[in-house]
């Protein structure tokens, strides 16, 4: 393992204690188990590298992990081990089995976006006073993705949920449940797909998908544009940006 991602791993533990804060809110929530039968995951080409097919799955989580150079075209359990359930308890509460399945749960059946969602519809209006936190954070991103980054008034307006908030940080707590052993790879496989199949309902593309994630957070979290203008180079500017590798739908 090189250098960068050792120091890497540990610079996602302390975005992810930024990213996630508390734990998911889950009064009232509906819960969905995961399968009880096994879901067969896609096969690798060899031990430790993933497919394409996956590798195209892992992209879905790609606005936390491209902050932190994590590969998507090999899974090390074994390296991350460690630093993965420090992050999943420092960060998320996640200490074993069964907090981390409550944990991707939460994610995938309701997350932030239940009531980021209604925030974002009053912001994109008249947002009421208590609101022009959020209005302003919105705003900034807004403004920086048409300036720079090639998208559209229209498209920023059409963006109508901020799940991608929630699925992105999704793989990513998968990824590393698995890691540090609390879930299978295929139980991983599982949540990931889950996640993946919702998030191609709820956006069109990369570009869309992208935007739904920073606005969620600058929604939920209080960031502004600058938070994420790394990410947003590396994702939609870079040569070797996995959205132009790999396909969205």
């Amino acid at each position: 393992m090189n250098k960068k991602l050792k120091i890497s791993i540990f610079l996602l533990a302390a975005l992810l204690v930024v990213s996630c804060g508390k734990k998911e809110d889950k009064t009232d929530k509906a819960t969905t188990e995961t399968s009880t039968t096994q879901t067969e995951e896609p096969k690798a080409e060899e031990k430790g590298k993933l497919s394409k097919e996956q590798q195209n799955l892992l992209v879905f989580g790609a606005v936390l992990a491209s902050r932190n150079d994590m590969p998507y075209d090999e899974l090390t359990p074994a390296e991350y081990k460690d630093a993965s359930i420090q992050v999943l308890g420092s960060a998320w509460e996640v200490t074993d089995t069964a907090s981390a399945k409550e944990q991707l749960d939460a994610l995938l059946n309701e997350g932030h976006r239940k009531e980021g969602d209604v925030v974002l519809e009053k912001v994109k209006a008249n947002a009421p006073a208590d609101l022009k936190e959020q209005a302003d954070l919105y705003n900034d991103v807004k403004k920086n993705l048409i300036d720079n980054y090639g998208y559209t008034e229209e498209e920023i307006n059409n963006i109508k949920t901020i799940s991608a908030w929630d699925y992105d940080r999704l793989v990513n707590v998968a990824r590393f449940s698995y890691y540090a052993g609390y879930i299978t790879e295929a139980e991983m496989w599982d949540y990931v797909n889950k996640a993946v199949d919702s998030a191609k309902k709820d956006y069109n593309g990369w570009k869309d998908y992208f935007a739904g994630a920073i606005i969620g957070r600058a929604i939920s979290y209080g960031q502004g544009f600058a938070d994420s203008a790394d990410a947003a180079d590396t994702l939609l500017k870079d040569n070797d940006s996995p959205y132009k590798k790999f396909s969205f739908k």
